[in-house]
């Protein structure tokens, strides 16, 4: 039996829309030492205050400022691979909100989110990466994290065929009220619904709302070796991909060096990861992964070759500094693809 393909009903003008943080990334690398002497715990993303941000930036040099966030980056990719996508997040009226937007309007995102004044300010992230290319995140979410019902565009969500919604969002109670009125919405118009976990931390301090999620409304799940081992509450990667077997739903499970697993219908697709890749920063890698997968699915391919697409546009971000690629990706899928 071949596996299944993604699917293509009547066509809608967005192919994705992304909900997420808007995030300003600061590029920095350090060394282990300055982790160490500032009890930052490598790989984790931690939410800090303005004064905290303001200390980390006064201790890192040659920083690297770029739009992010996490689902602003998957849909940045969506757009590079030339698909119709739009964001909606939430910024300031401030330099850092005006460079998210053009962030975002440069590569063709149709960006819909309302510039508040006097609410605060746009989030930022100190992105920390270590010599072994692992990433710190010490993030402030600002306004972001503010995030309302009153800032989803119904229009919007009406005419995407997949609503992607980042699990960060789960630490705030408003952004949450959003989230369900954006899955209505998505499910009343005969959309489908897409999460990405974002963190370990994330899923275990809202475990029992993502199960939820995942049993009522989810029909594609992102997560990494991790999160998805926290979601079921098992310390084996196959426990927890047996247990996704008993869910009619996609899951699209990263591994890192190990590559990736998708799981659809009770099946499971081992896909081999990209060899003799020099990897200089890991920031991205998941939210890549779920672009290049989200591509291959609303383009009707394969659920495997969704997995490989995902594994290459990955791939694509890991060998330079910062979460968006450098290099032309759409190229890269063909030929890769062929």
């Amino acid at each position: 039996m071949k596996p299944e393909k993604g699917f293509r009903k009547e066509k809608k003008k967005y192919g994705v829309a992304g909900i997420g943080n808007a995030i300003v990334d600061i590029l920095a690398s350090v060394e282990e030492d300055l982790l160490l002497e500032l009890k930052l715990e490598k790989g984790i993303m931690k939410l800090i205050n303005e004064d905290q941000i303001r200390l980390l930036h006064g201790r890192i040099v040659n920083s690297k400022q770029i739009s992010g966030g996490s689902a602003a980056n998957t849909i940045a990719g969506l757009a590079i691979l030339g698909n119709n996508v739009a964001f909606m997040g939430k910024v300031g009226d401030d330099n850092l909100g005006r460079s998210f937007e053009k962030g975002l309007s440069d590569i063709g995102v149709f960006y819909r989110a309302r510039r508040y004044n006097g609410m605060g300010s746009t989030g930022c992230c100190i992105v920390m990466t270590t010599p072994d290319a692992q990433r710190t995140m010490n993030t402030c979410l600002g306004i972001s994290g503010s995030l309302e019902p009153r800032d989803i565009d119904e229009d919007i969500i009406n005419d995407s065929e997949i609503v992607y919604l980042e699990g960060y969002l789960m630490d705030s109670a408003s952004a949450r009220k959003a989230f369900e009125k954006a899955v209505g919405l998505s499910k009343k118009s005969g959309g489908r619904v897409a999460l990405t976990l974002s963190d370990s931390l994330c899923v275990e301090r809202h475990r029992k709302e993502f199960m939820r999620l995942l049993a009522e409304d989810v029909e594609i799940l992102f997560a990494n070796e991790d999160e998805i081992k926290m979601l079921f509450q098992v310390t084996e990667f196959e426990d927890a991909a047996d247990i996704c077997r008993e869910y009619n739903k996609i899951f699209a499970l990263t591994r890192g060096e190990s590559g990736s697993v998708v799981i659809s219908g009770g099946r499971k697709y081992y896909i081999e990861p990209e060899r003799n890749i020099a990897i200089v920063d890991t920031t991205g890698a998941g939210d890549m992964y779920a672009a290049g997968f989200l591509h291959g699915y609303i383009n009707n391919r394969r659920i495997d070759i969704c997995g490989r697409m995902g594994n290459l546009t990955a791939a694509s971000v890991i060998t330079h500094f910062g979460a968006r690629p450098e290099v032309p990706i759409s190229g890269l899928l063909n030929q890769k693809m062929r």
